[in-house]
């Protein structure tokens, strides 16, 4: 009789607690962000004999189309894409004949998220991105040309109900160095974002 009730316990506990630490399962699956971005960036520039850095701070949005795939109980890995709606502004400098400025256009990014899960409703997560955009600088003169880099980073994703959820993340960007209109530009830049979603 001990042997079956034990059983009986066991066949109505082990249920409850896969279910507690299977929080994998809240965050698989399709899902559909707009998120408001706050950026910092620093750009090397150089050209004409001269070197100056330049910095500027902006703002935009964009939107996040992303898929999770359950890699155990509490691990998921997030596939996903980016696409912001407005530009970078990476600023304007001078230094003796060198004079230049850039922004960012049409910024978007592909990324693998490796997240832990807590429970059903919290992940924290870190970002591995490839980032690209298109530059438009005036330096000797007006110009464009595509960048691209890497981004990585960390954030958190909460869960306000079965779909709904706010995130929460800060990324570093590196791009790679290209010559716009006779002049060089290196840009990164730090962000930090706050998004809400809907997990489908």
């Amino acid at each position: 009789k001990v042997l079956i009730a034990a059983a009986v316990a066991a066949s109505c506990i082990a249920p409850q607690a896969f279910a507690q630490t299977n929080g994998a399962s809240g965050f698989t699956g399709f899902s559909a962000t707009a998120n408001a971005n706050a950026s910092t960036s620093s750009t090397e520039v150089s050209g004409s004999g001269a070197y100056v850095d330049m910095g500027k701070s902006s703002q935009d949005v964009s939107l996040q189309a992303a898929y999770g795939f359950a890699m155990g109980n509490n691990y998921v890995l997030g596939l996903g894409a980016t696409y912001a709606l407005g530009d970078l502004k990476f600023g304007s400098a001078s230094a003796g004949s060198l004079s230049a400025s850039l922004k960012g256009k049409d910024a978007y990014s592909i990324y693998l998220e490796p997240g832990y899960a807590f429970s059903s409703s919290t992940l924290v997560y870190a970002k591995l991105a490839y980032l690209g955009m298109k530059g438009e600088a005036e330096g000797s003169s007006r110009g464009s040309e595509d960048f691209s880099g890497v981004g990585y980073g960390v954030g958190v994703r909460h869960k306000l109900n079965k779909n709904l959820f706010l995130q929460g993340e800060i990324t570093q960007a590196d791009y790679s160095g290209e010559t716009v209109a006779g002049t060089s530009f290196k840009p990164s830049g730090t962000t930090g974002t706050v998004g809400i979603g809907y997990q489908f």
